[in-house]
């Protein structure tokens, strides 16, 4: 297959759930191959056949296409490959919101979204999470952390009380401190709006409680925390 061969297999995918496509110009078309549109929904795809070869979808390209999508003045915007990315990419991706789309193989069958377990990454889209208010958040799953003890890469906390206030916590090294409610709500909305959010961000707003804040949203289900190659907080989805 031949990329502009799979560029129309991607364009063929998207009309097949009811979008209607335009290819652009195979020479200078700004890191958009395909604008698919369906009502006010209006995508900028970037396709990358991949699929026979050791080349894989890095982070520059994720990059380079969040800009494309502004400039065709779209909405979202989507990498379509038959091949795998980078997990630094996958990390781009998740926090611009932008959607990792598996498509195809080598004799241009299209698959479904278990493959893109199979490449331990998935589709990602609107998080179900957005809409979990942070008051039922912190009612929910933070204030019964209350009198417990939990732990991280060697950072130990004790909660000693939660209220409508903030937390009251007893780090490892014996000293008792209180974080107001307004850091974690202010990380929470972070996670909201991007997708992720780094530790570095959410010390520069909460005066050094970072580690604490990051440790104890991290306790909420859908919250997952990870160490490399920074220490972030992100939404998870459920692809079960």
């Amino acid at each position: 297959m031949k990329p502009r061969e799979f560029e129309e297999l991607v364009a063929n995918y998207y009309q097949s759930q009811g979008y209607k496509t335009e290819l652009t110009s195979y020479i200078g078309d700004y890191g958009v191959d395909l604008i698919a549109q369906k009502g006010d929904e209006r995508i900028a795809v970037q396709a990358k056949m991949y699929g026979n070869s050791s080349r894989k979808v890095n982070r520059k390209t994720v990059m380079e296409l969040h800009g494309a999508m502004t400039y065709f003045k779209c909405n979202k915007a989507v990498i379509a490959t038959n091949g795998s990315c980078m997990s630094d990419a996958i990390e781009v991706a998740r926090s611009l919101g932008i959607e990792i789309l598996y498509l195809g193989n080598n004799e241009g069958n299209i698959s479904t979204e278990s493959e893109a377990k199979h490449y331990n990454a998935v589709i990602f889209s609107e998080p179900v999470s957005k809409t979990m208010s942070f008051d039922d958040v912190w009612e929910q799953y933070i204030m019964p952390l209350s009198g417990k003890t939990i732990s991280h890469d060697g950072l130990t906390n004790q909660i000693i009380d939660v209220d409508w206030g903030g937390l009251k916590k007893l780090s490892s090294k014996g000293r008792v401190g209180k974080i107001s409610i307004e850091e974690f709500k202010y990380a929470y909305n972070q996670l909201l709006e991007h997708g992720s959010v780094e530790r570095v961000l959410i010390n520069q707003h909460a005066n050094r409680c970072s580690s604490v804040i990051v440790l104890v949203l991290s306790q909420v289900p859908f919250i997952g925390l990870r160490d490399k190659p920074k220490k972030m907080l992100y939404l998870k989805k459920d692809i079960e």
